[in-house]
């Protein structure tokens, strides 16, 4: 191999990576972001009873 398809094939590779870690990083923000709501209406739904309960 030349260095010319060298340099297209390590291009390529790092594209794909960066792409792979484009779609990582949004799929951990989208778990984060869940994490918070779930937390939000699981304390909302908490204060809710114990208004019921008074």
């Amino acid at each position: 191999m030349n260095q010319r398809n060298i340099f297209k094939l390590l291009s390529l590779a790092g594209v794909v990576l960066g792409g792979i870690g484009t779609l990582l990083s949004g799929w951990a923000d989208n778990k984060e972001q869940e994490a918070i709501i779930e937390e939000k209406v699981n304390e909302a739904l908490a204060a809710r009873n114990e208004e019921e309960e008074s």
